[in-house]
């Protein structure tokens, strides 16, 4: 990923204007979503010079592969041992051996990256902190900020050479301070989105009249309610087809799926629902924004991308089986607001999704608790503070000298 900004725009390389690097991982889409909505947030201010790094995939490609074949097989077969990975190590801090371990990979290719690039900014959507780990070995002064992209502080985020950290809310803040990060150092920002999910607001009849309108389009009945059943990225939730006949048997209810990158699924509910009248299937999808603005409610696992986007539209959530780990914290974060239901079973979720669809009021009061949530387009918040906090006195004649780096003999300490 390394360079995809200039080959992407045909953009030459200028290094006497800023640039900023953005360190992600592969594992789901919402680090790289959450990147690639910086970028182009940078793009849109001037910033042309924006570089994203899948540091594990280009360091470490076979090993890369294998740790996201785990990471996703363990979402399906076993969650508990992810689970307790995770809350074994959640309040590990900087500078252990595992911390240290953790931290280690991907430094020859960092290394390469830094060195031919010369950054003025680094940006982590993903806790890869490989920089920070290495800052005082290297001498580095350049900032090293953290966006944090779920609704749970996992240990891996904190790290003293961390210049600034972009979190999703409150608690997350006030949580960071708890764990030694000086309150100074944090802003609530909420997650990067696309940026359609980014776009002016509008008012209740501006809302409603733009729904009908993408139902209208797209083939749907406004008087229907309307349910969006995502089925992952990836295609990861289970009982897909069972959730599908479990809301068939509504009469006054449509339903949409998202199929995600599982091609399988998506050709196997294709064929079955081809010529169904009220059940919609779709594959990966650009999308997603209006598919969120059509729907009453939503099915899903709580990722923190997903979460951010239900949270941007309003979409109460009916959150599924969430796996031991960010997903629960995500899930029990929206659930304590009263802006989602964890569902352990189809059993489970069609009582809760039953009742909301019966009683209105239910919805409407999800939706309520999910608009007290909301913050500013985060995108465009955290790259205006960024700019203005790093970027601004970056003259031409500052980016040629380049005094941020310590080097010795080409290469860095």
């Amino acid at each position: 990923m390394v360079n995809e900004s200039k080959q992407e725009r045909n953009i030459p390389m200028q290094h006497g204007s800023p640039c900023v690097l953005i360190v992600y991982a592969s594992y789901g889409d919402g680090h790289l979503q959450a990147a690639r909505s910086l970028r182009d947030s940078l793009y849109q201010r001037g910033i042309e010079r924006v570089i994203l790094l899948d540091l594990m995939a280009e360091s470490h490609p076979w090993m890369n592969e294998m740790t996201r074949l785990i990471y996703m097989q363990s979402f399906k077969t076993i969650p508990h041992l992810y689970g307790w990975f995770y809350y074994r190590t959640r309040e590990m801090k900087a500078g252990t051996l595992l911390s240290n371990w953790l931290h280690s990979f991907g430094i020859r290719r960092l290394r390469e990256v830094m060195e031919r690039e010369q950054p003025h900014l680094v940006i982590h959507t993903f806790p890869q902190l490989a920089l920070p780990h290495l800052r005082t070995r290297w001498g580095l002064t350049i900032p090293l900020v953290n966006i944090v992209t779920d609704y749970d502080l996992h240990g891996r985020w904190l790290h003293p050479h961390i210049d600034h950290y972009y979190v999703p809310s409150e608690e997350m803040r006030d949580e960071a301070i708890r764990r030694g990060v000086a309150a100074e150092r944090i802003t609530i920002a909420g997650i990067p989105l696309h940026h359609s999910f980014e776009q002016p607001e509008t008012d209740e009849e501006q809302r409603r009249q733009q729904r009908r309108k993408l139902q209208l389009q797209t083939g749907l009945d406004p008087q229907r309610r309307t349910v969006l059943l995502l089925a992952g990225a990836y295609g990861v939730l289970k009982n897909v087809q069972e959730i599908c006949e479990m809301i068939d048997r509504r009469a006054d209810t449509q339903l949409i799926v998202i199929c995600g990158k599982n091609k399988e699924l998506c050709e196997e509910m294709g064929k079955r629902y081809a010529h169904h009248p009220y059940i919609r299937i779709e594959g990966f999808t650009k999308r997603m924004n209006d598919w969120m603005s059509m729907s009453d409610c939503v099915i899903t696992k709580p990722g923190g991308l997903t979460m951010a986007e239900c949270i941007s539209c309003r979409l109460p959530a009916f959150l599924m089986n969430p796996v031991p780990g960010q997903e629960l914290e995500n899930a029990l974060y929206l659930e304590a607001r009263q802006a989602a239901r964890i569902c352990r079973n189809a059993q489970e979720l069609n009582a809760a999704l039953g009742s909301a669809l019966d009683q209105p009021e239910i919805l409407e009061s999800m939706r309520r608790h999910m608009d007290t949530l909301r913050t500013p387009p985060a995108s465009a918040q955290i790259t205006q503070e960024l700019i203005d906090r790093y970027l601004s006195r970056v003259t031409d004649e500052a980016a040629a000298i380049r005094p941020m780096l310590a080097l010795q003999g080409g290469r860095y300490m």
